[in-house]
């Protein structure tokens, strides 16, 4: 009862899942639980069996379908594989709380597209949010000796990437339930996941399959409760408590692998989640002011 009535725990738990679940991706990816299996390969169970429990989640709600706009499906599913596959490729070669850090800059490339696609205004204030991210990201994407950092800059497409699927996500929101919206996300992603399979894919052993399925299901938990939290709470309270994700990145590594964050991580990380932060408080103090001039124009 305590969680399904405070928003600030679901997503503190969201956080957790999504943590838990990337930080899986890295142990197969990197060979800890036998041969490393190969990232686009942990995408595909990740939405397979992320399919699985939204189908759960279907029955449980019972939950009517509206017409979908399959279009709209499509791109945001294309953006979220690539996204997913770009995040588990990073945490698999970069430190794994950079790779999640870089991927937290979502926020800041929606707020950029926005501006083109919904012809969203943005006050000036934000725009100085969005250089302390990209100076976190240059934190991050530092050069190891006299090499480009490859990998990490990949990551920071992937979060346009995720940017990308948040707005389309906005526009299907407004028609589509959550429970709907999960289940075509992870039906289609599970087909698209299912190309590459015939290059990549290694037939995973019983201990692999069974973290396959961990991927999957606490990713869909977490997005649930994200979901959830968000509908039942203001933007600017649950975000913070959604970058924990990091947090928890960091104790895994620290408990499970005696990996701990050198400074640079530290410092980059922390200029990316204040301006995510400041731009999530931003964009509901905005939402808030629309509404009441709606209801007093009402």
């Amino acid at each position: 009862m305590l969680v399904k009535s405070n928003p600030l725990i679901m997503a503190v738990l969201a956080s957790f899942f999504f943590a838990f679940s990337t930080f899986i991706s890295k142990l197969l990816g990197q060979g800890l639980v036998g041969e490393p299996i190969h990232p686009f390969q942990i995408a595909h169970a990740r939405f397979t069996f992320g399919l699985v429990g939204a189908s759960l989640l279907l029955l449980y709600w019972n939950k009517n379908f509206s017409r979908p706009n399959l279009k709209l499906h499509l791109l945001r599913c294309f953006l979220g594989w690539l996204g997913v596959s770009i995040l588990f490729t990073g945490v698999i070669y970069i430190p794994a709380a950079d790779a999640v850090a870089l991927s937290f800059m979502n926020p800041i490339f929606a707020m950029i597209f926005a501006i083109y696609i919904l012809n969203e205004k943005v006050d000036s204030f934000l725009w100085i949010a969005v250089g302390c991210s990209f100076i976190g990201a240059l934190f991050l994407i530092r050069p190891e000796g006299n090499q480009f950092n490859f990998v990490a800059f990949l990551c920071l497409i992937g979060a346009a990437a995720f940017g990308l699927e948040i707005v389309i996500t906005k526009l299907i929101s407004t028609t589509e339930n959550i429970v709907q919206i999960l289940f075509i996300n992870n039906f289609i992603g599970a087909c698209l996941a299912t190309i590459p399979l015939y290059y990549f894919a290694k037939f995973p052993t019983t201990i692999q399959l069974f973290f396959f399925a961990a991927v999957g299901f606490t990713m869909v938990i977490g997005q649930a409760l994200f979901l959830t939290a968000i509908r039942t709470s203001q933007a600017s309270v649950v975000t913070p408590y959604i970058y924990s994700t990091i947090i928890f990145i960091v104790l895994l590594d620290w408990m499970i692998l005696q990996i701990n964050p050198d400074m640079w991580s530290i410092v980059g990380a922390s200029f990316i989640i204040c301006a995510g932060v400041y731009i999530a408080f931003k964009t509901d103090q905005k939402t808030k002011k629309l509404v009441k001039i709606r209801n007093y124009k009402s």
